[in-house]
């Protein structure tokens, strides 16, 4: 085989070499063997420094330091005597578009036997191309976790480009199952919740038909990388559509969606803090007209009755309405106060146990008033309870009732119907019972754009039928606090003009239940009269758990007729349960009736959801023996029916506390109070109980009074907090600091309007022993006092 000559080497290498120069550096000349800038000069002999000299003009400015040290003759000289045999390089040169291209060279020492090393061959190629790939790979590897080619007609696909340094996940370099690979990594990698709807979008028979209408089709997903889950954007888009090549792009958007979200929520957090400042702003308009108004009823009744002083009747009336007012004012400042605690936290609540009976006794004792004084329809059912007695926050429970009890009232017409319907089920939690609580009313109900808003605080709805009804807008956003702090829901629906229904479920902790034997009542016959289908069906239920039986009737005639029949054929029912309420006929009217049908014998007991004192003595002259307030619960039941099967003695309900008949004549009291008029008030209640009062008119005063007065002359300090001069803290340290045998013992009571509980707290720390908020309450004022006098003497 012949050998190729240079010329023919030369001629071959051409494709893909750019420069050929065989350099001799003893002469200082250059054989040009191929050199595609500047042809004309291929296969010439000239002087190295003048053809170096020209190309170096063309070189881009920032690399003319590197072509000198490089490619100048005393550098080719240098590195001829260096013992390197060849050294390679990149130079960039002035040129289109972008201002420079990149060319690589390489200088071989060529090797002259004896000699010694007289020549270099430097050879270059243009790399531009490749150089600028290598820089867009780069980048793409930075902005893109990968970038994959896929031939869709063949399902398959090659990756070109993945950042794999930073630890995201890929597929395979490479795969003739481009659909596999797709189910596989989704498998090992996505949430598999996400995992079904996924797939189906990369599939190429979606993909395709979105591409074939639109440039582009994007994709996001959730995949797990370094143990967290990251936002990804893949993008789909043609390479080539006529040979159906496609391009897919996998981006990292977790951060650009944070950004995002925290923008969102910033936006969103301004937008709420606006609306709250206009409901704030709203709220205090509203406040000032709602509190200006049983104000000017106090300040008017008060000089109405100055002007008909003479007058025991007109005096007695302006009272009551002074009376009423001031109670609403209260309720709207203690709405106001009780938003403040639970926005700040303030708020705890307690661990009481609680009867539901006496629970639900207390609340419609509270909101029979108001619904008697709108003639409204009340009915309460019990419809599944098998634990009446828990552990939980009474006056909290009370207060959310009453809260939406009330709202039902004010927000009825009158002679509306408003039901409460209560039901046990079962809890998730050990120990506990699920309680559902549903208030329903036929009132005006809400409109659809307010009812998102209704627990919101500080919101009420604009509508002129409702606007003179008083409110703080604050009593709903109250309720969904307490109730979320106990861990439960409360839900609003409503029908503009159709009426609400508010639905409360708490959990409630069980205790023991205390339940009488009812072996007795097994099998006795008893008669229910109620128009209210719910209350029969509800009663009945009751009944069947003691193993009663139970007949219902919906209508006092009906009642008579029943009893009468029974009677006549020799099976007396035990006993007559009648609704207060009937129509055509009420129960005292039934129950007179079957007395003059049956006799005294058969127990007859009164049931209703409303206040019967007014009928008490009319009841029992129809010959009615007892009276059993709705819901009609089991303990309330049983009690009662024991006490005429077995001829007990009723239980003995809790009595409320009274305001004791004290007597403090042996005691001395220092009034500590700056205000004139709270002073009197105060001076003049405990001048009632015998006691020797000393006013003072704020702590400076109060210090000074009993360091002057000897040991053991005031047996009790009642100390207002705030007060000009030094205020109660101040002077209760001070008191607790003086050097004689009582300042340490002496009872100190904080009576303020500092009502919240790091007032008392702070209180009870600067040395007073009990702590009383105003407005003042007799009867936890003499409870206080009777306990630490007598603790005292």
């Amino acid at each position: 085989m012949m050998s190729l000559s240079i010329h023919e080497m030369v001629a071959g290498a051409r494709h893909f070499v750019q420069t050929i120069w065989e350099i001799d550096l003893a002469s200082g000349k250059v054989k040009i063997w191929h050199d595609s800038a500047r042809q004309q000069l291929n296969g010439s002999e000239i002087d190295y420094e003048t053809i170096e000299q020209s190309y170096r003009a063309s070189v881009y400015p920032p690399d003319l330091e590197k072509w000198d040290s490089t490619l100048s003759l005393a550098a080719l000289r240098a590195f001829a005597k260096s013992g390197e045999k060849n050294i390679s390089f990149e130079m960039r040169f002035n040129g289109q578009p972008f201002g420079f291209e990149w060319h690589e060279a390489f200088l071989d020492l060529l090797d002259d036997g004896e000699s010694g090393a007289g020549r270099v061959l430097l050879t270059s190629q243009y790399i531009d191309s490749q150089k600028r790939a290598h820089i867009v790979e780069a980048a793409v590897s930075a902005e893109y976790d990968y970038v994959v080619y896929i031939d869709a007609d063949r399902n398959s696909y090659v990756m070109y480009s993945a950042n794999q340094e930073n630890g995201t996940p890929t597929p395979p370099l490479a795969s003739n199952d481009y659909e596999r690979e797709v189910v596989a990594f989704h498998e090992a990698f996505v949430p598999a919740d996400e995992r079904e709807e996924l797939n189906q979008s990369l599939m190429l028979a979606n993909v395709l038909p979105i591409l074939e209408e639109n440039d582009e089709y994007i994709v996001y997903c959730k995949v797990a990388e370094n143990g967290k889950l990251r936002d990804k954007k893949m993008r789909f888009s043609y390479y080539n559509r006529e040979r159906n090549m496609l391009l897919l792009t996998r981006t990292d958007v977790s951060e650009v969606r944070e950004v995002k979200r925290q923008r969102e929520l910033l936006e969103d957090a301004l937008h709420a803090a606006n609306v709250a400042n206009r409901a704030k702003s709203d709220f205090l308009s509203r406040m000032s007209h709602d509190i200006r108004t049983p104000m000017n009823a106090i300040i008017g009744m008060t000089a109405i009755a100055g002007a008909h002083i003479d007058s025991r009747e007109r005096v007695l009336d302006c009272l009551e309405k002074i009376s009423a007012s001031s109670k609403l004012l209260l309720s709207l400042i203690n709405e106001t106060l009780d938003m403040a605690k639970i926005e700040s936290g303030r708020i705890t609540l307690a661990e009481e146990e609680i009867s539901l009976g006496d629970l639900l006794q207390n609340v419609g004792t509270i909101i029979r008033p108001a619904i008697a004084a709108k003639g409204h329809r009340f009915d309460v059912h019990v419809h599944e309870l098998r634990h009446e007695l828990v552990i939980g926050d009474m006056q909290r429970i009370q207060q959310v009732f009453l809260n939406i009890l009330s709202n039902a009232v004010k927000y009825t017409p009158e002679h509306g119907h408003i039901v409460l319907d209560i039901a046990e089920k079962l809890s998730p939690a050990s120990g506990y019972g699920l309680y559902e609580f549903v208030f329903q009313d036929n009132g005006v109900g809400i409109k659809p754009e307010f009812l998102s808003k209704v627990f919101a605080p500080f919101e009420r709805a604009e509508d002129p039928d409702i606007r003179t009804i008083q409110g703080t807008g604050l009593g709903m956003a109250i309720c969904d606090n307490i109730v979320r702090m106990m861990n439960g829901t409360i839900k609003a629906e409503s029908e503009f003009g159709r009426g609400s229904r508010f639905t409360v479920t708490i959990q409630l902790r069980l205790r023991e239940q205390d339940m009488p034997d009812v072996r007795e009542l097994t099998a006795l016959p008893i008669l229910v009269a109620d128009d209210d289908p719910i209350t029969c069906e509800c009663v009945s239920m009751r009944l069947g758990e003691l193993g009663m039986t139970c007949r219902c009737v919906g209508c006092g005639a009906e009642a008579v007729a029943e009893v009468t029949a029974a009677h006549e054929a020799d099976r007396d029912y035990f006993a007559a349960i009648l609704d207060l309420r009937m129509p055509g006929m009420n129960g005292i009217e039934t129950a007179r009736r079957i007395r003059a049908s049956v006799g005294p014998d058969m127990p007859i007991i009164l049931i209703s959801a409303y206040d019967w004192s007014e009928c008490e003595a009319e009841a029992h002259a129809a010959g009615i023996d007892g009276f059993i307030t709705k819901p009609l619960l089991t303990s309330n039941l049983i009690y009662m029916l024991r006490k005429y099967a077995l001829k007990e003695e009723p239980r003995r309900f809790r009595q409320l506390d009274a305001i004791p008949a004290a007597d403090y004549s042996f005691a001395r009291i220092l009034l500590v109070e700056d205000n004139e008029l709270n002073r009197e008030i105060a001076a003049e209640l405990l001048s009632g109980s015998g006691a020797e009062i000393d006013p003072a008119e704020n702590g400076r005063e109060a210090l000074e009074r009993f360091a002057a007065a000897k040991p053991g002359t005031y047996d009790l300090i009642l100390m207002d907090i705030q007060m000009p001069v030094m205020d109660g803290m101040a002077a209760t340290r001070a008191i607790r600091a003086l050097d004689r045998p009582d300042a340490k013992t002496v009872p100190i009571v904080a009576m303020t309007a500092n009502a919240f509980e790091e007032d008392r707290k702070a209180a009870l720390q600067a040395g007073m022993d009990e702590f009383i908020a105003k407005p003042i309450d007799l009867q936890k004022v003499f409870g206080v006092l009777s306990a630490l006098l007598k603790k005292n003497r």
